[in-house]
């Protein structure tokens, strides 16, 4: 099953360490910037692995308060 998730990252972070996060989201599926705000993205992942390891990611800035984050399970018939 695939996964959308939706980020923002907070603006006490700075456009280097968003870039970073970005880079790293790509390792795990299709990453959109919103291209009306750099600070917030949609990750599309599709396979298990790739969304355990973006789990962790996420999980982990989170804890850091360097961003938010939402995800939502995304049915065949949508993909």
């Amino acid at each position: 099953m695939q996964h959308l998730v939706a980020v923002t990252f907070g603006i006490h972070v700075s456009a280097e360490h968003v870039a970073s996060w970005v880079t790293a989201f790509g390792a795990c599926g299709v990453v959109r910037v919103n291209p009306d705000n750099d600070r917030r993205c949609v990750i599309a992942v599709r396979r298990s692995g790739a969304w355990e390891y973006l789990e962790t990611l996420l999980s982990r800035g989170e804890s850091l308060g360097v961003l938010a984050w939402q995800a939502r399970p995304t049915p065949a018939s949508f993909r």
